[in-house]
């Protein structure tokens, strides 16, 4: 393992170590948690995800796997998997990534309360909406690691499905991709690809996002810590990215 380059951080009262891997991606580690952000993406991520710029993907699902032995008490780990999902995400907007926000879509004040956080930080939204039949859905879901309850699939399937076009109105960067068995074709993964490499190397609209470009450029910042926004001002803004 060749470690890049190392950053050493002072969050939440304790030093955090940000390391920049050879052929792979940022490990977090601090004293009481040593993270590696290695898994968690969807085969559409890993299919869609340009060559050029790779998204970090935000999914509190890829972080179960510390707990395993606690999935059946949701409630007591609950909390502790999305302080840590949320903790990385500060450290990944600190260093201005790009990122990709994998979720089910199934509550849309959620969604876009989400967008409106990331785009005070500067960042332009899309949707990338991943569709499947209720049939693929429930298949899926009996084989993952971690149970779900058919019911609630299916119940928060019928109600993203009366959504799409509500989220397709609020989305001027918008594309669906049909993910059931056989459907992402080669022709169409390289045109989903080329739809979502375009939107990570535009030219950035949002005018937050232009102000903090230009200033980091002329003053050779890296980081939006600590001359535009605080480690802790960005955990701040992220308060509201889990309630509801």
């Amino acid at each position: 393992m060749k470690i890049i380059s190392k950053r050493i951080l002072t969050f939440h009262n304790k030093k955090v170590y940000d390391l920049n891997v050879k052929d792979n991606h940022n490990y977090f580690i601090s004293k009481k948690d040593i993270l590696v952000h290695n898994s968690g993406k969807s085969y559409t991520a890993k299919k869609i995800r340009s060559g050029s710029i790779e998204a970090r993907i935000v999914n509190t699902d890829k972080f179960f796997p510390f707990f395993k032995d606690e999935w059946e008490k949701w409630l007591p780990i609950k909390d502790r998997v999305k302080k840590i999902n949320k903790d990385q995400l500060v450290l990944y907007i600190n260093s201005i990534l790009p990122l990709a926000v994998d979720g089910t879509a199934g509550d849309p004040s959620l969604l876009l309360r989400r967008r409106g956080i990331l785009e005070s930080f500067g960042y332009d939204t899309g949707m990338v909406f991943v569709n499947t039949s209720l049939e693929t859905a429930l298949e899926r879901a009996s084989k993952r690691s971690r149970p779900v309850n058919p019911e609630f699939i299916t119940e928060t399937y019928k109600k993203i499905q009366k959504l799409k076009n509500f989220y397709r109105s609020r989305f001027d960067t918008w594309i669906e991709v049909d993910n059931d068995s056989g459907q992402l074709t080669d022709d169409i993964i390289t045109d989903i690809f080329k739809f979502t490499a375009q939107f990570y190397t535009s030219p950035i609209i949002n005018p937050i996002g232009r102000d903090h470009k230009s200033r980091m450029i002329e003053n050779g910042w890296k980081y939006l810590n600590p001359n535009i926004l605080k480690l802790s001002e960005i955990d701040q803004a992220l308060t509201g990215w889990y309630k509801r």
